[in-house]
């Protein structure tokens, strides 16, 4: 049906005669141009509205203005949000009409902040770059800024039950998952830390786990780590409520997990346990791999390099070179496993620590590599390659073999080479075009060994771990050298020192050596700022700057508790998180900083 246009009987009103006055009107809007005629038309559908007569024939008067060429329509939407926004003033408590003002992408006034013009997407990625420290602050700026921040902070949540702990955060969270279903869909990701003796309290802190485990509704990854360790009852539980999970991670002393192998879909799978004598068999690690052929992209094995073990049957399965990440930690590499990574040419990230049982054989297959019209034959898409290495610190072949290999790979992002020499990995840096995160040894550093790293490196570095034996002057008054890197948002200078133990000295000189502790660590931050972290001989701080330029708190993070490997503790992006992972080598018997 074609388009109605308005009549001089609809104009006049209805059942009216066409009177003089009518009738001149009608040649007085004759007369006016396009643009003024459709004004006329907005004003007296605004007026119809206004005096409650709205109904077909206003609708047709806004169909025809909005449909006149050439005309400026931003008066009528600026007016529309002027409406909402007068109404959501009125009525803040109007959730449907505060939701679509976030959402709608209406005209904003140039008078208006930056802060109120920019939509809710572009505030979601600034979120994103915010460290979860900072990011908290959000929570009482406005609605608006809470649910976004609500939904990043809440993505993860990292829950501690053990003997030692205060219970009351863990079982809060359970009762609000089950009565809050919008609060219990912002958690995707899972952790539970356990380190309980087999007792009642255990008992009774599982039955209430499984109780809430259904509320969680958008659940898409899962990680139980510490002791006791999951088992088949709780394996089964985890896959009547969330069988479709895309990470599963197991970490502890034993690999307890029996019927793991039933999870279909996953895309990535850890398996960390000091020992192969649990109640699952290691057979279903291959089960598991097999089983997930099509959807796992990301492994990782750890095992306790002072037990014997073996990898070799579960690299056996096709899903290896499927693989886009594998990390194999402290545990043993034998030549089967390291030819099987060989043909894993989807891998981008590689980590390899702990022994390999043929060093030799190792140097071959690094050495085999080849660079042909630009690409690599061995792991061509690497972009993220740790290597640390435990008991081959004089196998200089070896280290060679592996900087020759490193050579020409502009698409690397993140490197560690452990205790690789460093005139070693001085040689490869340079080429290391798109570098971002670098954790590197220099044994004796000085200005000049310090200069020639700076000028080896690219300028946006974002995350530096610079470790040292022998330091020629105090190692924080280094960190001003680094002013060269804008991007830097984390810094750690390692020293292999420990804080000053009050068992060890008089309470006065106690006192003195803290605070010089502290002192010296707060300089890098006050000499850097640009920095969000500061690392300081294994220790981790978030700076806290106040409103002028020198006032500058550090407040400490978390150290690593049992086997948690500080997954919990927030370093703001991933390239920091990926250069201060603390479990490598995860040590079973000391708790706390020492580990580090």
């Amino acid at each position: 049906m074609p388009p109605r246009t308005p009549t001089a009987n609809a104009l006049a009103g209805p059942s009216q005669p066409q009177d003089e006055l009518t009738a001149t009107v009608f040649g007085a809007v004759e007369s006016l141009s396009q643009v003024r005629k459709a004004n006329f038309l907005l004003e007296t559908s605004l007026a119809l509205i206004e005096a409650g007569r709205y109904g077909d024939e206003v609708e047709n008067y806004l169909e025809v203005y909005l449909r006149t060429p050439n005309l400026e329509k931003k008066d009528l939407l600026a007016r529309a949000q002027q409406d909402f926004q007068a109404v959501a003033k009125l009525d803040p408590s109007n959730r449907e009409l505060q939701g679509y003002l976030r959402r709608s992408n209406m005209i904003h006034f140039v008078d208006e902040p930056a802060s109120q013009r920019a939509p809710p997407e572009i505030w979601e990625l600034i979120a994103r770059f915010i460290p979860r420290y900072h990011l908290r602050t959000w929570l009482f700026v406005s609605a608006f800024h809470r649910e976004i921040a609500v939904r990043l902070i809440f993505h993860t949540v990292d829950i501690y039950f053990g003997e030692d702990q205060d219970l009351n955060r863990g079982l809060d969270i359970f009762d609000r998952v089950k009565t809050d279903p919008v609060f219990a869909s912002r958690v995707k990701a899972l952790r539970l830390h356990w380190a309980y003796e087999e007792n009642d309290m255990f008992d009774l802190m599982t039955r209430m786990f499984k109780s809430a485990l259904p509320s969680f509704n958008a659940l898409r990854e899962f990680e139980w780590i510490g002791y006791p360790e999951l088992r088949a009852e709780m394996v089964q539980a985890v896959m009547q409520t969330h069988p479709h999970l895309h990470t599963l991670g197991l970490i502890g002393w034993h690999f307890d997990a029996v019927g793991v192998s039933a999870f279909r879909g996953l895309r990535k799978f850890i398996l960390r346990a000091e020992d192969d004598d649990g109640f699952a068999d290691m057979g279903e690690v291959r089960t598991v791999l097999d089983q997930n052929q099509g959807t796992l992209r990301h492994l990782t094995l750890g095992a306790y390099l002072e037990r014997n073990h073996s990898w070799d049957h579960a690299f056996q399965s096709a899903t290896i070179r499927n693989l886009t990440h594998l990390e194999l930690v402290d545990t043993r590499i034998s030549h089967v496993v390291l030819a099987r990574i060989a043909h894993a040419h989807r891998l981008e990230s590689l980590t390899l620590h702990g022994t390999f049982e043929e060093p030799c054989s190792a140097s071959v297959v690094f050495g085999s590599d080849h660079v042909i019209d630009g690409v690599h034959t061995f792991l061509p898409h690497l972009e993220e390659f740790r290597f640390i290495m435990v008991g081959h610190d004089d196998d200089l072949n070896l280290f060679q073999s592996v900087t020759q290999f490193l050579r020409q790979r502009p698409r690397l992002r993140r490197l560690d080479l452990g205790c690789c020499p460093w005139d070693l990995v001085q040689s490869v840096l340079p080429a290391l075009t798109e570098l971002r995160a670098l954790r590197v040894r220099i044994a004796n550093l000085t200005d000049a060994s310090l200069r020639a790293l700076l000028n080896a490196i690219p300028s946006a570095m974002t995350a530096i771990h610079l470790e040292t034996a022998v330091s020629s002057k105090p190692i924080h008054e280094y960190a001003s050298a680094f002013s060269i890197f804008p991007s830097l948002s984390m810094l750690h200078l390692n020293g292999n020192r420990r804080r000053p133990q009050p068992n060890l000295l008089s309470d006065k000189e106690f006192q003195v050596q803290t605070e010089l502790w502290a002192s010296s660590a707060r300089s890098i931050a006050q000499m850097l700022p640009a920095l969000d972290f500061v690392g300081w001989h294994g220790e981790h701080y978030v700076v806290v700057r106040g409103s002028s330029s020198d006032k500058v708190e550090l407040k400490e993070l978390p150290s690593r508790r049992r086997l948690d490997c500080a997954k919990g503790v927030d370093l703001g992006t991933e390239d920091a998180a990926w250069t201060e992972r603390k479990d490598l080598p995860m040590d079973y018997e000391v708790a706390g900083l020492q580990q580090t």
